[in-house]
C-alpha cells in the first residue's frame, strides 16, 4: 500500500508570494487601461496640430504653412485684412518662386551669412540683380525728360549733378515692372494653389 504524499502546508511566505503576484496583475491591468486612456489623447493631437499647421499655399512642389502665413502677417504693420492676408501670402509666393528660380541658376549666397532667411534674400537679391536689373538701360534722353518735368525738385541743380540719382531712380521704377512681367511668366509655369479659406480653396491670380 502506497504511502501517502505528505500535504503541503502554505507558508506565511508563500502567502507573501501569492499578493504580490496579484498585486502586480492588477498592476498590469490598470497600465493597460491608463495606455488605452492615453491613446484616445494621442488620436486627438494630430487633427489638432493639423488645424494649427494646415498648408495655405502650394507653389510646385513647396508648401506654406498657416503658421508661417502668420508670423509673417503679424511682423506687417499694416492692420490685419483680408486684402493684407492675401498681399501678404501672394509676397511669400512670389519670394518662393524667386528663390526656386535663383537656385536654378546657382546664384550663391555669400559664405558668412548664417540664417537660412537671410541667405534666401541674397540668393533672391542677387538672382533678381544680375537676371533682370542689368539688362535695364536708361536712355539719357529720359534722364533729360524727366530733369525737365520735375524742375522744381531739382531747382538751382545742374542735370550734371542729380544724373546719377535721377537714373537710380528710373531704373528702379523699371525694375518693379520688369520684376511684375518676369513673376507673370513664373506663375504661368508653376502650379500655384492656396486656401486661406479652406471651405474655398481658389486658383491664386496673378499679381
Amino acid at each position: 500500500m502506497k504511502a501517502k504524499a505528505p500535504e503541503r502546508s502554505i507558508s506565511i511566505s508563500d502567502m507573501r508570494f501569492e499578493a504580490v503576484r496579484v498585486n502586480r496583475q492588477m498592476m498590469n491591468r490598470i497600465t493597460v487601461v491608463v495606455l488605452l486612456v492615453s491613446c484616445q489623447f494621442l488620436i486627438v493631437t494630430p487633427s489638432y496640430a493639423e488645424v494649427i499647421e494646415r498648408i495655405v499655399a502650394i507653389v510646385n512642389e513647396d508648401i506654406i504653412l498657416l503658421s508661417e502665413f502668420q508670423s509673417v502677417l503679424l511682423s506687417s504693420i499694416e492692420p490685419d485684412s483680408p486684402a493684407v492676408r492675401e498681399r501678404v501670402l501672394n509676397e511669400m509666393i512670389d519670394n518662393m518662386l524667386l528663390l526656386n528660380e535663383a537656385k536654378k541658376y546657382r546664384i550663391s549666397a555669400l559664405d558668412k551669412a548664417n540664417k537660412a532667411e537671410i541667405d534666401n534674400s541674397i540668393i533672391v537679391g542677387e538672382y533678381i540683380d544680375r537676371r533682370i536689373k542689368a539688362l535695364i538701360h536708361v536712355p539719357y534722353e529720359d534722364i533729360e525728360r524727366y530733369y525737365q518735368m520735375n524742375s522744381d525738385l531739382f531747382r538751382g541743380k545742374e542735370i550734371i549733378d542729380v544724373r546719377d540719382a535721377i537714373e537710380e531712380q528710373l531704373v528702379e521704377t523699371e525694375l518693379r515692372i520688369k520684376l511684375r512681367e518676369h513673376l507673370g511668366e513664373l506663375r504661368k509655369k508653376a502650379y500655384v494653389r492656396t486656401q486661406l479659406n479652406r471651405e474655398q480653396p481658389a486658383e491664386q491670380p496673378l499679381l
